[in-house]
């Protein structure tokens, strides 16, 4: 059975009494996620654009420059509600993957990769993920994070042995003590480490997130991280 979308708020849900209604923008909607992609059709760009609605977030998806994905028919763009910017990012984000799974796209993940910029932290990051094995591989893999009880869904960028790149609408600042969750196909793995430089808005088509710096990453995670081609 395919997915039922609701013409009012443009996502789906199970009953009518569920609808949050239009999912109107009540601030500024901002660029996160985003993703290339080599299609039939070419090259395109797939986006993630979240902005708060009143108590609520909405999050919508865009093939870049300017065409928002619709519900069928186009009579509404889709949207994906959630309590806070990053489980909105998460539902649009798991749908988009999901959409490229079904088609067979091939993912080009080389614009996640972060370039030297003037914030030191920064910079120490990227001289960090290129010395020794650490070499960072371009995947986007499920993870969730946070300094606190609370964990918050998202994706990487990409990872190395000794660090990640989380891709979140509301990264923490440089310093903050992380716990991550990373979701692996032999089952979770819990990893620690610190905040080394945040991009809070997207450069170059460069994703807005934050370069993770890990802390005695386990076996399995380290396994894992090598064993990627």
């Amino acid at each position: 059975m395919g997915i039922t979308w609701c013409s009012v708020c443009g996502g789906c849900h199970g009953t009518p009494r569920e609808c949050p209604g239009d999912l109107r923008a009540t601030g500024p909607e901002r660029h996160g996620w985003r993703v290339s992609v080599e299609t039939p059709f070419g090259i395109e760009a797939y986006g993630v654009l979240v902005a708060p609605s009143l108590d609520l977030w909405r999050a919508r998806i865009i093939t870049y420059p300017n065409i928002l994905w619709t519900v069928p028919g186009g009579a509404v763009t889709l949207k994906f509600p959630g309590a806070t910017p990053q489980e909105a990012e998460a539902s649009a984000i798991a749908f988009v993957e999901g959409h490229l799974k079904a088609r067979g796209y091939l993912r080009l993940d080389g614009l996640d990769t972060p370039t030297v910029s003037g914030y030191p932290a920064e910079a120490q990051a990227r001289a960090l993920a290129a010395a020794g094995p650490s070499l960072r591989k371009m995947r986007s893999i499920p993870v969730r994070f946070g300094a606190g009880p609370e964990l918050f869904a998202a994706m990487t960028g990409n990872l190395s042995e000794s660090g990640l790149f989380v891709m979140t609408l509301a990264p923490f600042g440089p310093g903050t003590g992380l716990r991550v969750v990373i979701d692996l196909d032999k089952g979770p793995v819990g990893l620690k480490g610190q905040v080394v430089w945040q991009r809070s808005r997207p450069d170059l088509g460069r994703p807005v997130g934050m370069g993770v710096q890990l802390i005695s990453p386990p076996g399995p995670y380290r396994e894992f991280v090598v064993e990627l081609p």
